[in-house]
């Protein structure tokens, strides 16, 4: 593949260094002449001096017959401007690098069109969704969300007998608004019919609304709500948004320590009392003995300095909490956190996000919004081209492909059989990697 990296920060140097190594032809785009200079010594790349917001730039680095564009500078109007021009200038697929994708809220399909992506990833929702994932370990291994949050993919072990495996799938009573699309048993990968039958020990996908994946997970024997409890230490952005997504979970305590006065204040506001915010450093002694940090389920460090977390998680282990997690800028720091007793987790938001635009890079279709099952299955995101409105079991998808949600215009709905399907409405679909181009056909004649 042809691809054009524009940023040669951190996220960008790992993109181009992994790239290289797999044969594709990388050129990284960055106004700053000692980044170029490092990565034309040290990678098999090219490196173009310049400002990735600008057309004859992209130009010159390829950009108009680029299979991919990767924006992922440290800046996001820069991102958003160069997913513009790149996309206007050729280019087949473009990745979108935001720290903040708050401009998003209820616009996201007004904004991909405006802005030509066709993926968008936050490095802080990455990084908070992985932290979310090891607190709730209990429940979903996996957490994918997509349509702006109204729609989620949840991989959920069956540990136990339950009413799931009890009968075949098409006489069971999930929750409506809830799609089984594939389940994983031993290696093998499927995508059940009807006929099929669930066991202890598979690993199930599921794609549906939270409130209806939750009463789903409930079904799958999580009856017992399992009381935890979590310290956070600061209330950035990152650790803002691990504690208002806790809140919301049953059975979990949310703690957070902020120093800063003024923004603990503003969190414990926001929160209206689901977050209990307490004002200190979590490196103070005292302060750990006397707030509940001994019995901690999950101690999560979130702050910009990568020493202090390391610290604060080796002083909570110290006093009882169970399992810590360090949230690290600086992802070379990663290997010294292996060596440390007292940190059990980091995490690099800036590697997450790497790793995730190297699953889109993987990915059979440009369509891909995920890679699931470790290559064995994509969730499309489509924009139907067909000229009459129809229902879902009526279009004629193979087996192996599952429609799961309709985007019509910003409203979002599950997928059903009778569900209808207009001209111009953008489809979620989870397909097996064999049946993606039959998929596009069906759903994109023509295109």
């Amino acid at each position: 593949m042809n691809i054009v990296i524009v940023g040669a920060g951190e996220v960008g140097q790992h993109l181009a260094d992994i790239l290289s190594r797999e044969e594709h032809a990388v050129t990284v785009v960055d106004p700053d002449p000692s980044k170029s200079r490092r990565m034309t010594e040290s990678l098999d790349v090219q490196a173009l001096v310049g400002d990735g917001t600008r057309a004859d730039t992209l130009t010159s680095a390829g950009a108009s017959t680029a299979d991919l564009v990767i924006a992922v500078s440290d800046d996001d109007h820069v991102n958003m401007l160069t997913s513009v021009v790149a996309k206007k200038l050729g280019a087949e697929r473009v990745i979108l690098r935001l720290k903040d994708t708050q401009v998003l809220t209820d616009f996201r399909y007004f904004y991909k069109d405006a802005l030509g992506f066709h993926v968008v990833l936050s490095t802080e929702e990455l990084a908070a969704e992985s932290i979310l994932s090891t607190v709730r370990e209990r429940h979903a291994l996996e957490v994918e969300s997509f349509a702006d949050g109204k729609v989620q993919l949840r991989r959920l072990p069956l540990r136990e007998s339950s009413e799931l495996t009890s009968a075949p799938l098409g006489e069971l009573r999930i929750p409506p608004g809830v799609l089984v699309v594939a389940l994983q048993r031993d290696r093998e990968f499927l995508v059940p019919s009807g006929e099929d039958e669930l066991r202890v020990g598979d690993q199930v996908y599921v794609l549906g609304q939270t409130r209806d994946l939750d009463a789903f997970e409930r079904a799958a024997g999580e009856t017992v709500v399992w009381k935890r409890s979590a310290v956070i230490m600061g209330a950035g952005s990152i650790g803002r948004e691990i504690a208002r997504r806790l809140a919301d979970s049953p059975g979990i305590e949310v703690f957070v320590i902020e120093k800063d006065r003024a923004r603990a204040q503003a969190l414990s506001s926001e929160s209206r009392g689901a977050v209990t915010v307490l004002v200190g450093d979590a490196t103070d002694f005292t302060l750990l003995q006397e707030e509940r940090i001994a019995t901690a389920s999950v101690f999560v460090a979130t702050t910009n300095d990568d020493e202090i977390n390391m610290i604060s998680c080796m002083l909570a282990k110290g006093h009882g909490a169970e399992r810590t997690v360090a949230l690290i800028q600086k992802s070379g720091y990663r290997e010294v956190y292996d060596f440390l007793e007292g940190v059990d987790q980091a995490i690099s938001p800036r590697a997450l996000c790497a790793a995730h635009i190297l699953r889109y890079v993987r990915a059979g279709s440009p369509q891909a919004i995920s890679v699931i099952g470790q290559g064995a299955a994509e969730v499309l995101e489509l924009q139907t081209t067909i000229k009459d409105a129809i229902k879902v079991k009526k279009m004629g998808l193979p087996k192996g492909a599952v429609v799961g949600a309709i985007v019509h215009e910003e409203s979002v709905s599950i997928a059903t059989g009778d569900s209808v399907v207009r001209p111009g409405d953008t489809l979620i679909v989870f397909t097996v990697v064999e049946k993606l181009e039959e998929v596009e056909r069906v759903l994109r004649p023509g295109a």
